[in-house]
């Protein structure tokens, strides 16, 4: 891995939230010019909008976007309860919990958008992004009357379904991080567990031949929730293929069609930073 290399691509190429995050990993920037830049994404109504998720290029606000705003606050470990309440707000009102949440609204077909998100389950609520976001929610240490009754409702989905995509998999165990480890969570946790290795987009094996979610997308760090749920050698099979996917121009490639070239550069910038962290957090640890 050529770390200087991948440095110059995300200051030529990232968004400055990209740029201030990486001050804050490497560089030891700080988390206010973090927070500064990404409650510039933040709109009236308490949602995130304008491109935050660089697939959706709507200024509208998205429960995929405060998903989005909320994660990096968590990767950042940035508490602002403030922002988190005024978030919770936007979700509650856009949210059913006897169905979960949309991902996107239909609004955001006047905009542009990765081929993707043309997809029309992505309009219809499920529990798949509700639980992660109410997992984000709760590790923010705010209080809302609405935020307990989610969560009690997304842990009826984890318990009673039977999940059969990675990516609904991944948001679950957000929640589960996010809550005290408890005999159920555990419980709920090794559910997940099984079910993750039958679902489908998981690609257990290394080098990855097509789009999906490798264990490095469960455990992106070497203290990770989900670390253990893999060998080490699965791991280190997985940080040699990542390093390898490097490209010259320092950056890392996406796997996927996005809606224009800035787009493309944005989240080339966002994979190269996280590619950074994770290779920099298991070289710490020694695999």
């Amino acid at each position: 891995m050529d770390f200087e290399k991948a440095a110059t691509f995300i200051w030529q190429n990232g968004r400055l939230l990209e740029r201030r995050l990486f001050d804050l990993f490497f560089r030891g920037g700080s988390k206010e010019d973090v927070l500064k830049v990404l409650k510039a994404y933040q709109n009236e109504d308490g949602g995130f909008g304008h491109a935050l998720e660089p697939d959706l290029r709507t200024p509208e606000s998205q429960p995929l976007f405060a998903e989005f705003a909320l994660r990096t606050l968590y990767e950042a470990r940035i508490r602002d309860q403030e922002l988190a309440l005024r978030v919770c707000g936007y979700i509650s009102q856009t949210a059913d919990l006897g169905q979960g949440i949309a991902v996107i609204t239909a609004s955001s077909r006047h905009f542009p958008r990765a081929p993707h998100w043309n997809n029309p389950a992505s309009e219809q609520p499920d529990f798949s992004r509700l639980s992660g976001i109410v997992g984000l929610l709760n590790w923010q240490g705010i209080r809302h009357p609405w935020l307990d009754r989610a969560i009690g409702a997304c842990l009826d989905d984890i318990r009673t379904a039977e999940y059969e995509d990675a990516h609904t998999i991944q948001h679950a165990f957000c929640l589960l991080e996010c809550l005290p480890q408890t005999e159920e969570v555990l419980a709920l946790r090794a559910k997940l567990a099984d079910e993750l290795f039958r679902a489908r987009f998981f690609i257990l094996e290394a080098p990855p031949r097509e789009y999906g979610l490798t264990p490095l997308d469960f455990a992106p760090l070497a203290d990770s929730y989900c670390r253990s749920l893999f060998p080490d050698d699965v791991l280190r099979d997985h940080l040699k293929a990542l390093e390898a996917q490097q490209q010259e121009d320092g950056g890392w490639p996406i796997s996927w069609e996005p809606p224009g070239e800035m787009a493309r550069l944005e989240w080339r910038a966002y994979r190269t930073l996280r590619s950074l962290l994770t290779l920099e957090s298991y070289r710490k640890a020694g695999l």
